[in-house]
């Protein structure tokens, strides 16, 4: 079964880990492999020991790196960084499932949709919108979920009404949503992703309109930059512990 057929999960802060003889933080998981972050590059097919200690639960596992890249968004400037990816050889290794559990329950572990069953588009110009009581952009939107710009900081699982229009014969746009991940500062503003469940065909219907009048382009490069958001998320949350 490939990688992406499990849910990943990104961590906030990242957690302390071992990989090999070496310390490394544990960026995101799933019940097939991790996402890790180390001094060292990590050499492709190596197998490796993963050690992780935390929420009370002990994970002592081997996997394989499959790949390993030079971390241009490092948590520590002082020097280079390398983020690698690494499959577990055993399936579904129970005690990472009930690390992801109580990672969930403590609220610091999202999880992250791979977006290649339903694209982002992005928004020649952004839509005015609202979402609760709030004045807000609409920057890129998909059928379960959209990408604002804010002037107040959004906590991660607020539930409001998200409201926007496209045109007057459509009409407003308006579903409940959830917000997952909010980045950015009091000077320059917010980015806050919002998570849509059930409104697929009001959704697509919009997209549709957006992209035939030349307003909404695929993006490409969404998933990337979802985990780039998620990053920065995580280096906001290690500044505020330090």
């Amino acid at each position: 079964m490939p990688l992406r057929a499990m849910p990943r999960y990104f961590l906030l802060p990242p957690l302390q880990a071992t990989v090999g003889t070496g310390p490394a933080r544990l960026i995101d998981l799933s019940l097939r492999g991790v996402r890790v972050e180390t001094v060292e590059s990590l050499s492709i097919g190596t197998p490796l020991r993963l050690r992780i200690f935390a929420a009370g639960v002990t994970v002592d596992v081997m996997g394989t790196v499959v790949w390993s890249q030079i971390d241009d968004l490092s948590l520590n400037d002082r020097s280079d960084r390398y983020l690698s990816g690494l499959t577990f050889e055993e399936e579904a290794p129970r005690a990472v499932g009930e690390l992801i559990q109580k990672l969930l329950e403590a609220d610091v572990a999202v999880a992250i949709e791979d977006c290649r069953n339903a694209d982002r588009y992005r928004l020649a110009t952004p839509l005015t919108g609202s979402f609760g009581p709030r004045h807000t952009s609409v920057v890129d939107i998909s059928i379960n979920g959209a990408r604002l710009a804010v002037r107040q900081f959004l906590k991660p699982g607020t539930i409001e009404t998200l409201g926007f229009q496209v045109d007057l014969e459509m009409g407003p746009v308006i579903v409940n949503a959830m917000v997952v991940w909010c980045i950015g500062d009091e000077r320059s503003g917010f980015e806050a992703g919002l998570k849509i469940e059930a409104q697929e065909d009001r959704l697509r219907l919009a997209i549709h309109r957006l992209c035939m009048r030349g307003e909404a382009r695929i993006d490409l490069h969404s998933l990337r930059r979802k985990f780039d958001s998620l990053r920065a998320a995580a280096r906001a949350v290690d500044a505020l512990a330090s």
